[in-house]
């Protein structure tokens, strides 16, 4: 089989299902078979997707164990020789995976472990696809950078972007979790996702030990995915304490210096408490965030 495509479904229902949809219409001359792992929904989603995509090798968790676990549970019933893990909030526009196989196919590309197409909104307004690896460099950048010096040039020239939509191929530190499409081969080298990870980081962590494996990712700019949910609100507080743990276990995973833990630390509350629209008074927010972030154990 050439491709398992794999889904994690958790209360998204309807968004679960016009993601199958995309793909039974758009997915062409391809050996594929979609994996659907439900991580203990209440919304009836099992019986929707039995009886609406009876193709679908779908998969009940009893408990909802995060992300990672999910994925992993799919993988390991997996037999093909690409997975492409999809977000359940994601449409295709056109038979991607068979893009990303064709790319992969080829001989000279026998050393990239992972590709990914560009994400859009609805409004097919380009988002966050991919990253550098997370260093103390890029979090010095994000800080002093990102929200000093772009943001002046942004009210000069509004039409620029921090984060460019890119017009060619290019290797990049990371492909977002949203379109992974990993070669199996890799995985069985570098291992499957750290199930430390409940949200989030889970994705940059694997790919983080692919690259120290000297595989590369590459994202194709040739490909096009609607990502509905691609986008942390800074006021949906639950999903930004999710991904400060995660991004703190990131740098525990890879094993950053002792010196520099409490800098980085640091350096992710100064981070938090220059984003705009942060929906808590500045007072609440440090105390909010101090207590995300120094209670972690790093």
């Amino acid at each position: 089989m050439d491709i398992s495509i794999i889904i994690i479904n958790f209360n998204t229902k309807e968004l679960t299902g016009n993601c199958l949809t995309s793909i039974y219409e758009k997915v062409k001359d391809l050996s594929f078979e979609v994996i659907v792992v439900d991580n203990n929904s209440q919304d009836s989603s099992c019986d929707y997707i039995r009886r609406e995509f009876p193709q679908v090798k779908l998969i009940k968790n009893s408990e909802n164990r995060g992300f990672a676990f999910a994925n992993n549970i799919a993988i390991r019933n997996s037999k093909a020789k690409y997975v492409f893990l999809l977000n359940s909030d994601t449409v295709l526009l056109n038979n991607s995976p068979g893009q990303f196989f064709e790319f992969m196919e080829k001989h000279e590309n026998h050393n990239i472990g992972v590709c990914g197409g560009k994400l859009y909104n609805r409004d097919m307004k380009y988002i966050h696809s991919y990253s550098s690896l997370p260093s103390l460099k890029n979090i010095l950048f994000k800080i002093y950078i990102r929200n000093t010096i772009l943001e002046k040039i942004k009210k000069i020239f509004p039409s620029l972007k921090a984060n460019s939509e890119p017009f060619c191929n290019r290797e990049v530190g990371y492909i977002t979790g949203a379109n992974m499409f990993i070669r199996k081969s890799v995985l069985d080298d570098v291992g499957l996702f750290d199930e430390d990870f409940f949200l989030y980081f889970e994705d940059t962590e694997l790919s983080y030990r692919i690259a120290e494996n000297k595989y590369k990712s590459v994202l194709l700019a040739d490909v096009k995915i609607i990502h509905l949910g691609g986008n942390i609100r800074p006021d949906d507080l639950v999903k930004v304490k999710y991904l400060i743990k995660s991004e703190l276990k990131y740098f525990e995973k890879i094993k950053v210096k002792f010196k520099l833990k409490f800098l980085i630390k640091y350096l992710i509350l100064l981070r938090y408490l220059l984003l705009p629209d942060f929906d808590l008074h500045y007072l609440k927010r440090i105390k909010f965030l101090f207590r995300v972030i120094f209670q972690q154990k790093v």
